[in-house]
């Protein structure tokens, strides 16, 4: 796949890459783009009269005493806290030299045997691990980490690249971590920033260039910051329902009327021309209500298995919205794999895959190429931990310790899209990963996938990529959410409310905060 869109987001490894491909290439010393990274963090120090900067033994330190050294030079009175033996690295050496050549007046304190009053401070700044983090913390470090998280009336924290205690790739936690107020993090955003539990570290997430170029590759791995990273296109002005997307939603069965009600609407909502939905006669009669403008089809009774119900009508079919797992559930679905363009498989479809699997292989491996082997390429999928759980055949517990490892997996031997539903959705696909930095808490509703479903039939409908259909019903599915958050709070939003807040979306008056 060769489409382009999305910001970088990098790993530390990437990181470090770049960071040393560019010294080589450019003959620039790493001193040089750490005072880069300096004056980045000084920007973010708009408040305050006492600093206290915690400084590790690496790089990150060596960011800290130059960042404390152009705050001195401002008259902000600063201190200086250690936190290791012996001299540290190379720039950092440099870095304390350069600071003692300038006279300014400063204390420094061993975290090992006199550490300071935290509260006569306004602001910490963090610079003890930054991206190199991939150990336990020490548990004296743990303890200070824990002192100053819990403290009454905290000073503010800014993080240098990334808190301490985060690991920069995976977002894991290494037995406590230092909760920022604040991240100034360098060139690209790091994917353990954006991934949980990390991500509840970070605060404020500011992404400051500190002079590496860009390049012309396509990157691994992305995210959006704005709806207009999506690239949503216009709509023609002669244009008609034909011409923007047709969709057969096959969802709903006794006692789960609503899920077609939502999907169907949030399908409308985000642009498709027409929804011809297959369910139930409960579920058309409440449909009716909800959304007039949806077409219906009772499956109630039987019908050729063998025959295409969706003949002449669709580019995309979104089936599984509280379908059921019976055995019409299973031929509907079956007509919808051997008929279908461009699918959206989503909840009770991904079940009945699950039993399928069950059946024949819970190696992990074999289960995802069984998987590549029934679906066309053309195919998202819409799971939850849960449901990734059951597909892969992996605790949940496990999948969430370490998600880029299991993506990475699902990319060696997948062609098609998924799409793993969280607190960070990932959009999986031969390009690479989109990191969905949109969304919160509210969302946790029950019908809230359903509507996630909708949008993306939608999306995929407009003869997108389904890359990148899937990455902007993600990103929209969560800018609608936090619309909600921020109107009707985290507790009173349901699903119905994200569909309403597709519209302010879509027109771009609502931003990640």
């Amino acid at each position: 796949m060769n489409e382009r869109f999305g910001d970088r987001v990098v790993t530390a490894a990437e990181m470090r890459k770049m960071e040393s491909d560019f010294m080589e290439e450019h003959g620039a010393p790493s001193i040089l783009l750490m005072e880069h990274a300096a004056l980045a963090v000084t920007e973010q120090v708009s408040f305050g009269n006492r600093v206290l900067l915690l400084v590790g033994a690496g790089k990150n330190g060596g960011d800290a005493v130059a960042t404390g050294r152009l705050l001195l030079s401002k008259g902000i009175r600063c201190d200086f806290m250690t936190f290791y033996y012996g001299e540290g690295c190379e720039e950092l050496a440099l870095q304390w030299e350069l600071l003692r050549s300038y006279g300014f007046p400063y204390d420094i304190f061993d975290m090992f045997s006199n550490p300071p009053e935290y509260s006569n401070y306004d602001l910490i700044i963090d610079g003890i691990f930054g991206i190199g983090l991939n150990r336990p913390v020490n548990a004296d470090i743990c303890k200070i980490f824990e002192r100053i998280n819990r403290m009454a009336k905290r000073p503010r924290v800014v993080a240098i690249d990334v808190p301490s205690g985060v690991d920069a790739t995976c977002g894991k936690v290494f037995e406590g971590a230092l909760k920022a107020d604040v991240t100034v993090t360098f060139s690209y955003p790091k994917s353990g920033l954006l991934l949980y539990p990390g991500r509840k570290y970070v605060g404020k997430l500011v992404i400051s260039n500190i002079g590496l170029p860009e390049n012309d590759d396509i990157p691994e791995y992305v995210t959006f910051d704005s709806i207009s990273d999506c690239n949503i296109p216009a709509r023609e002005m002669d244009g008609n329902k034909g011409n923007f997307g047709r969709i057969s939603l096959v969802a709903g069965s006794s006692g789960m009327t609503g899920a077609p009600c939502l999907c169907a609407k949030a399908m409308y909502r985000s642009g498709v021309g027409l929804v011809k939905v297959f369910s139930t006669k409960d579920a058309l009669n409440a449909l009716s209500q909800y959304c007039p403008e949806a077409i219906g089809y009772c499956v109630d009774n039987d019908f050729d298995e063998d025959n295409n119900l969706f003949e002449g009508f669709y580019n995309v079919i979104v089936i599984g919205p509280g379908l059921g797992t019976d055995s019409k559930a299973e031929h509907l679905l079956d007509l919808a794999i051997q008929y279908g363009k461009r699918l959206v498989l989503d909840a009770d479809a991904l079940n009945i895959l699950s039993a399928r699997l069950d059946r024949i292989s819970m190696e992990t491996e074999r289960r995802l190429v069984l998987l590549n082997d029934w679906l066309p390429s053309e195919t998202i999928i819409t799971p939850h931990p849960g449901e990734m759980s059951r597909l892969l055949n992996i605790p949940v517990a496990e999948l969430k310790a370490d998600p880029i490892v299991w993506t990475k997996m699902i990319r060696k031997y997948c062609e098609f899209i998924w799409v793993w539903k969280d607190s960070c959705s990932i959009v999986v696909s031969e390009r690479g990963y989109y990191l969905n930095r949109s969304g919160n808490e509210a969302m946790g509703t029950a019908g809230s996938g359903d509507v996630l479903a909708g949008i993306c039939g939608a999306f995929a409908a407009a003869d997108w990529s389904m890359a990148q259909a899937a990455s902007a019903a993600v990103f929209v599915h969560g800018l609608a959410g936090d619309y909600c958050k921020e109107h009707l709070g985290s507790h009173a939003t349901m699903a119905g409310d994200i569909i309403d807040a597709i519209g302010p979306v879509l027109k771009g008056e609502v931003s990640i905060s």
